[in-house]
């Protein structure tokens, strides 16, 4: 979706896009705290911007606010932390800097009591030392080192704000009393100027919450960023990092903030507040107005918002997220079970790609749903989607907030969505959350053949879909056949009536015919060999035939027929069929034909099913 700065959302934003928005627009209002003003540079900062951005591990990037280049500032340390273990190692880096939280502010000078080191790498201390464990012969080196890599973890190159810099080693003495102690304990070379010098270049690399939330993607996806596809960190340094932003990345707030908030997170005097949900999204928030902590206060209630409304909490105790689409498929592909006549088999070939059928399983969670309402928003073509949640085991509130506003935004598009209820007791009652308007059903086929009708009514074809009796002549088997032909047919049939859940007849039962519905509908279905149960293959209405294998090859039934409704079929026994060919061997010819035809029809539709299932 494209950036937006402080315009409304336009009617084709999706549900995500409106939920940014809804959030922008309820922090922008907040005024507390002030902009960062010991470094001159940061405090011509528009105190009123406000961004905020979320990034998929798909590369998918939704943004809204105002979105603006800052420098990066203390935003900068868990991913200058990454790129010196997978440089330096885990054991090198952890001589030098902790991972203890210290309860003291972030310029804070001190050093472990008990071991030595710097506290953590999130505090300037150990950043400072840290950025002296990237790779690199020079410093020049070292800082080529971190420019690159931050610049892959953004998925762009990045460059420096030569006036920030400037300005924070003008007025970085409490930094650099810092940096002479690290000096004294041996933490840092002799050379401390030029170390500091790296440290404030570090900070002065400049960003958009958009790259921030890149970045935080690139975390949440193991060290791989999600729109490159470079594997920026290994997955090992990840966990590392993840667990000291979780413990010390909010400075003397971090312990109120995983309370709050659930998510590692890392924060930065320039107003930007960067956080990771593991294996979902990266999320950022860049507005200048700082608590006396240090932390966007705009950007701390974004994040606590969406963490509550998209249900973010890393810590709350959920069933782990497998797949979310089991298949998609389109009804020019994949039919119902409904019978249908040539015309209306023409209209589904034509026009059937306009019904578009989507299968959930599993638990749903933001980054099982999020992908699926991308791309259902994305088409262009779909008029009917049947939402199949049969197989849904879960559904979280992130994943109930985004199917709402994705049936509401198709529904008002003009969209029709066909919902199929889940078979689990628990995320059926979350389910009725979802648009009360929208038709439900008990499985796919059954919407899928609903949405059909649709698509056949509006096409002119649903007069196809007989009414009361239907003759032999307008049987579509029966369909070009000449009418000397059709008679000679007449002649040998005979009527058999049947109420409403009559067996026609069962499995097994030998071949009694080939029967033509002339009114009413008959259901076929076959039972489920070593589990129990049957299952309905298709639904027979008036104007189509069944019986046509058995008549052929003359061996017992392969499935079941029950009558739905009051019906009356023709029946051509195999007794009249084989006396038509003695006597009219011309009719004979073109009715086996005919069901050959039918046959072969039928084979290339199941040919086409199982292809739709292989790439699902």
């Amino acid at each position: 979706m494209p950036e937006r700065g402080e315009e409304m959302p336009d009617s084709t934003s999706g549900p995500i896009d409106r939920l940014l928005d809804d959030v922008w627009r309820s922090v922008v209002p907040v005024d507390d705290g002030e902009v960062a003003t010991y470094i001159p540079e940061l405090a011509k900062a528009d105190p009123s911007i406000c961004g905020l951005s979320l990034a998929t591990l798909d590369g998918q990037v939704y943004s809204s606010g105002t979105l603006v280049p800052f420098t990066i500032q203390s935003v900068s340390k868990p991913f200058v932390y990454a790129l010196a273990l997978a440089d330096s190692g885990h054991d090198a880096v952890l001589a030098k800097v902790g991972t203890e939280p210290t309860g003291d502010p972030f310029n804070t000078i001190s050093l472990d009591d008990i071991t030595g080191r710097a506290y953590n790498p999130m505090v300037n201390a150990g950043a400072m030392v840290t950025a002296t464990l990237v790779a690199g012969a020079t410093r020049d080196e070292q800082f080529a080192r971190i420019l690159g890599g931050l610049s892959a973890f953004a998925g762009r190159p990045l460059d420096v704000d030569e006036h920030v810099f400037e300005s924070e080693r003008s007025t970085g003495d409490r930094n650099r009393a810092i940096a002479y102690l690290m000096r004294s304990a041996g933490l840092l070379d002799e050379d401390v100027e030029a170390q500091i010098a790296n440290y404030f270049r570090q900070c002065s690399i400049v960003v958009t919450a958009r790259d921030l939330a890149v970045m935080t993607a690139t975390l949440a996806n193991a060290g791989i960023n999600p729109i490159t596809g470079e594997e920026v960190v290994p997955r090992d340094v990840v966990a590392s990092v993840l667990t000291v932003m979780s413990t010390c990345g909010m400075y003397d707030y971090s312990g109120e903030w995983l309370y709050r908030v659930g998510l590692p997170a890392k924060s930065g005097v320039s107003g930007a507040v960067a956080a990771v949900l593991p294996g979902q999204l990266g999320l950022a928030v860049h507005s200048p107005r700082l608590d006396p902590r240090g932390n966007s206060v705009r950007g701390v209630a974004a994040c606590e918002q969406l963490s509550d409304r998209l249900g973010l909490h890393l810590l709350v105790p959920v069933e782990k997220v497998r797949s979310g689409l089991r298949r998609s498929y389109r009804a020019d592909v994949m039919r119902s079970r409904r019978a249908r006549v040539q015309r209306q088999r023409e209209v589904l070939d034509s026009y059937g790609a306009s019904i578009v059928v989507d299968e959930l399983t599993g638990d749903q969670a933001f980054a099982s749903v999020e992908p699926l309402v991308r791309t259902v928003l994305d088409d262009k073509d779909a008029r009917w989607l049947v939402l199949d949640l049969r197989r849904v085991t879960r559904i979280d509130t992130a994943a109930l907030m985004l199917l709402d506003g994705l049936v509401h935004q198709l529904t008002a598009s003009g969209v029709v969505v066909a919902i199929v209820e889940p078979r689990a007791a628990e995320p059926r009652t979350v389910a009725r959350e979802l648009d009360p308007h929208s038709p439900r059903f008990p499985d796919a086929d059954s919407a899928l053949e609903w949405c059909e009708d649709e698509l056949l009514h509006q096409h002119g074809s649903d007069g196809e879909l007989p009414e009361g009796l239907t003759p032999l002549a307008a049987q579509d088997l029966l369909d070009g056949l000449s009418d000397a032909v059709v008679s000679s047919i007449e002649a040998r049939v005979a009527t058999k009536v049947f109420t409403a859940g009559t067996l026609v007849f069962d499995e097994g039962d030998p071949s009694d015919g080939l029967y033509f519905v002339g009114a009413g509908q008959v259901a076929a279905d076959v039972r489920l060999k070593g589990r129990g149960g049957r299952k309905r293959l298709s639904t027979i209405a008036s104007g189509s035939s069944f019986g046509e294998l058995a008549l052929v090859d003359g061996r017992p039934r392969s499935t079941r027929i029950v009558a739905i409704e009051p019906t009356m079929c023709y029946v051509l026994s195999p007794e009249a069929f084989t006396e038509l060919w003695e006597s009219d061997p011309t009719a004979y010819a073109q009715l086996a034909l005919a069901i050959a035809r039918s046959l072969s029809q039928r084979l290339r539709y199941s040919t086409a099913d199982v292809a739709a299932l292989e790439q699902a």
